[in-house]
């Protein structure tokens, strides 16, 4: 009894941030799993079971992805204002009902209208850009850490849950893995939802949990200083540090989006039967998993650039992986490569918090969504309309390669911002 009464204090005394982390990681996992990386699972076979040529299926998951375009900002600015909590709530409810009502459609227009309009549009509000918000809030000097495990959380969905996906989809069948995969996301967003709380203020906390011992004594010191400044949206705009940050991301992402939604198309292109490139694929969200983590430590230490530029320049290299003849081997550097860039990618947005703070962190990131999702429309229809014509990825992999190495440049022109001076009631 008594060792139960002190696991309950210890409970009681554990930081409320690790709390909202551990919520944000649990649906983000569910998220990744179920809504996003499970594309390429389903690519194939709705491809088949509607009759549809690689563009037109690309255009289903690619203007799923551009949509959050619209309501990036919008979705922003109302966590910035309102918190994370009703978004998360409305949005992933929304996800949950669009799965359910995909499984008994057969119209390619009716299921794009629902992938897009409620599936797509639930989850970039309540279950992508508002998880990482909400975080961002709780942390300042954990944030690289913080941040790192949250995002951890989307590919730890793709690493578990894909085999099963891929299981179920070559067993029952997609409509029925959307069905059981909609109604279990309903029943668990509500109560994961419940734990996030606007911000450690709104509790009487201080971020990061206050003066703990690790922050009075012996904490490594980051090699990112912790911003003293909050910049407003204005502001942030006006730096070349912000444009720089959002072009680089936009090349990485868009890609990342073209890759993720034929990636197993493209390694059935290399020869491996459809299961087997399931497996493979979600062997790759298993290995981005300690990359993530393992990153998210090192920009504790370490400045971002260099360990962006070091994910983006093995992004390349891993396209280039499969220009070689098939095997193997080309197969295995190509996870692997691309599951180093997927960790190091989790710094853009601690870049993000630490060069522009918390204030506007919300609204900051939907317009760099807005972008992203753009570019995510376009690579995937890219890719599509050139297997249709050439029954090959070659040039794809080819245009890829380059767009990498820009990214990669890109990364090391960073340089943190100076706050603008004599600003009325605001520290510089």
């Amino acid at each position: 009894m008594a060792t139960l009464t002190a696991a309950r204090d210890r409970l009681k005394n554990v930081y409320f941030g690790w709390w909202v982390l551990a919520s944000t990681f649990i649906l983000g996992a569910m998220s990744g799993g179920v809504f996003g990386n499970s594309n390429a699972i389903f690519f194939g076979p709705v491809k088949a079971d509607l009759g549809l040529t690689s563009a037109q299926t690309s255009l289903i998951f690619s203007l799923s992805r551009a949509q959050g375009s619209l309501a990036g900002p919008v979705v922003g600015w109302v966590v910035d204002r309102f918190g994370a909590r009703p978004m998360v709530i409305a949005g992933g409810l929304a996800a949950s009902l669009g799965f359910i009502l995909l499984s008994g459609v057969h119209n390619y227009w009716v299921y794009l209208l629902i992938f897009i309009g409620v599936v797509s549009t639930g989850r970039s509000a309540g279950l992508g850009q508002s998880l990482l918000s909400a975080v961002n809030q709780w942390f300042i000097r954990r944030r690289s850490l913080a941040m790192s495990i949250c995002i951890t959380g989307f590919t730890s969905g793709g690493a578990v849950l894909l085999p099963l996906i891929t299981l179920g989809v070559n067993t029952i069948g997609w409509r029925a893995v959307m069905l059981y995969s909609g109604i279990f996301m309903a029943v668990i967003t509500l109560p994961l939802a419940l734990l996030i709380r606007p911000s450690p203020e709104s509790m009487g906390l201080e971020p990061d949990g206050g003066n703990s011992p690790e922050e009075a004594g012996g904490q490594p010191r980051s090699a990112t200083p912790v911003v003293s400044y909050d910049f407003s949206v204005r502001e942030a705009l006006r730096t070349r540090t912000f444009w720089t940050l959002l072009i680089g991301a936009f090349l990485r992402t868009s890609l990342w989006g073209g890759i993720s939604v034929h990636a197993v198309q493209i390694l059935i292109w290399r020869g491996l039967d459809p299961q087997t490139a399931g497996f493979v694929f979600s062997l790759m969200f298993l290995l981005a998993v300690p990359m993530r983590l393992g990153f998210g430590a090192l920009g504790q230490r370490l400045p971002v650039q260099p360990l962006l530029f070091f994910g983006e320049a093995l992004a390349g290299a891993s396209m280039a992986c499969l220009l070689f003849p098939p095997g193997w081997l080309p197969v295995i550097l190509f996870v692997g490569l691309l599951a180093v860039e997927q960790g190091s990618s989790t710094l853009q947005w601690v870049a993000l918090g630490d060069y522009f703070g918390r204030t506007s962190f919300g609204t900051l990131m939907g317009i760099m969504s807005t972008c992203f999702n753009i570019g995510m429309l376009v690579a995937p229809l890219y890719a599509g309309w050139i297997f249709d014509r050439t029954s090959s990825y070659d040039l794809v992999l080819l245009t890829f390669l380059p767009m990498y190495g820009a990214s990669a440049v890109l990364c090391l022109l960073l340089r943190r911002p100076v706050a603008p001076r004599n600003v009325p009631g605001r520290g510089a």
